[in-house]
C-alpha cells in the first residue's frame, strides 16, 4: 500500500447539507461520500442511477481509507439567490407554477489536500495513480455541483507507516469521539456524512475540523498515518 496525495481546489464548491429545499446550506468542507464521488469520476466509475441503487464508484471504492485537510481555514461563504426551475412546487398540478426563490450557500477558494491508500498491485487502484498523476479524469469532476469545475494536482506517492505517539500533531479532519480529552481549541466540530446505510442514506459522525497543526490526544492513535514527518487521520 502506498499513499498518494494531491491538492484538490477550486474557485467556488457547494457540499449541500439535506435540511431544507429553499434554503441550501453547504458543509463547509468536503465529506467523504462526495470526494469518493470525484474519484470515481477520475476513475472512470459511474455516479447516481436512482435512490435504490449503491453507485458503481460505491460499491467499487467505499471502503477506501482516506484522509481530508483544509489548506483554506477562513471557511468564506457567501449566498446566491436564484429561481428554480426544478423545484417540487413548480412540478404539481394544483399550483400555477410559483416563482420559488431558492437561497444558496456558496464556498469560496476551496481548497484540500487529499491522502489515499492505493494497492499499486490492483487495476482500479493504479488508474487512480495514474490518472491523478496526470492531472486528468476520465469524466469531468466538481466540487459538489456541475457549474463548480474541480482541479486536481498531483503531490507524491511514498510509503507511509501507522502513527505510534499518543498525541500526535495533526491537521486533517478526525472523529470527534475519537479525541481522548474533549478540548476543542483550534478545532471547529461539524456533523458530517462519512458513508452510507443498507438502506443508502447518508452515515453521519461529528467531526473535527482543525483550523491548525495541533496536538490531538487519541484514544486510539492506530488510526492515524504518518509519512514525510506529518500526522494524518484515515477514515
Amino acid at each position: 500500500m502506498k499513499l498518494l496525495t494531491f491538492r484538490l481546489h477550486g474557485n467556488f464548491a457547494h457540499f449541500n447539507q439535506p435540511i431544507s429545499n429553499r434554503f441550501r446550506n453547504t458543509y463547509s468542507i468536503i465529506p467523504k461520500p462526495q470526494l469518493l464521488g470525484l474519484i470515481g469520476s477520475i476513475a472512470g466509475l459511474r455516479g447516481y442511477a436512482n435512490n435504490k441503487t449503491s453507485p458503481e464508484f460505491y460499491s467499487r471504492i467505499g471502503d477506501l481509507k482516506v484522509y481530508i485537510r483544509s489548506n483554506n481555514n477562513a471557511d468564506k461563504k457567501f449566498i446566491v439567490n436564484y429561481n428554480s426551475l426544478n423545484s417540487f412546487l413548480n412540478n404539481r398540478v394544483d399550483t400555477a407554477s410559483p416563482n420559488v426563490i431558492i437561497n444558496e450557500q456558496v464556498l469560496l477558494d476551496p481548497d484540500y489536500e487529499i491522502g489515499l491508500l492505493l494497492d499499486e498491485n490492483d487495476d482500479l487502484h493504479k488508474t487512480i495513480i495514474e490518472n491523478i498523476r496526470h492531472n486528468r479524469s476520465v469524466f469531468p469532476i466538481y466540487l459538489g455541483k456541475n457549474e463548480f469545475f474541480a482541479n486536481i494536482q498531483y503531490q507524491s506517492l511514498k510509503d507511509y507507516e501507522i502513527n505510534s505517539a499518543k498525541e500526535p500533531m495533526c491537521r486533517s479532519i478526525l472523529p470527534f469521539d475519537e479525541l481522548e480529552k474533549e478540548g476543542t481549541n483550534n478545532m471547529k466540530l461539524e456533523m458530517l456524512p462519512v458513508g452510507f446505510d443498507e438502506k443508502f442514506k447518508y452515515i453521519y459522525r461529528l467531526m473535527a475540523i482543525p483550523q491548525k497543526e495541533c496536538v490531538v490526544p487519541l484514544k486510539n492513535p492506530a488510526n492515524c498515518i504518518t509519512s514525510g514527518g506529518n500526522v494524518y487521520y484515515v477514515f
